[in-house]
């Protein structure tokens, strides 16, 4: 009896996209606001309806990696690369998360994966020359930063980068 009063008035269920979309869009908001356990929990609503799109994981895994949960953030980020190995931003965040866990060698085979796939990426040069100054690696590091800032980087921002390392100070 209900679901004819429905279908005459036209109503019909939520598809699972439109639910996916509809709890992507709450993430979104409640990481906006900086309320990333909420973010997560919405990205995480939205996955279950939607888990074969990579953009969900992506952004969960952003949630994740702001609110320093990065071994929670590079799963997702893993699970993302694996769906759609030719989006470069993956491998950056990807990047930055193994750099703040101390991962040193795979934060630089992502930002090179980043590069690769956008090779006029500037934070992506400038992300991979503090990982190569922090390994002592001063040739390369020169040599990306150059490149950094010959595609327009934030010059102070790496910079300050560049100096916490040299000092010691790199958070990671």
């Amino acid at each position: 009896m209900l679901s004819k009063l429905f279908n005459l008035i036209g109503y019909s269920k939520p598809s699972s996209a439109e639910k996916s979309l509809g709890f992507y869009e709450k993430g979104v908001k409640a990481a906006g606001q900086g309320k990333m356990i909420d973010a997560v929990e919405h990205f995480t609503a939205a996955i279950y309806q939607a888990p074969n799109v990579s953009k969900l994981f992506h952004h969960r895994a952003d949630a994740y990696a702001k609110s320093e949960q990065h071994s929670e953030a590079i799963m997702d980020y893993d699970t993302a690369v694996r769906m759609n190995p030719d989006y470069p931003d993956t491998y950056l965040d990807r990047g930055n998360s193994r750099y703040a866990i101390g991962d040193l060698e795979k934060a630089v085979k992502d930002f090179s994966e980043a590069i690769r796939l956008n090779d006029s990426w500037a934070e992506a040069y400038a992300n991979r020359a503090v990982v190569y100054a922090e390994q002592g690696d001063t040739a390369r590091s020169d040599q990306d930063v150059e490149k950094a800032r010959l595609l327009g980087v934030d010059q102070n921002r790496l910079d300050e980068m560049l100096s916490a390392v040299r000092s010691g100070t790199a958070s990671g």
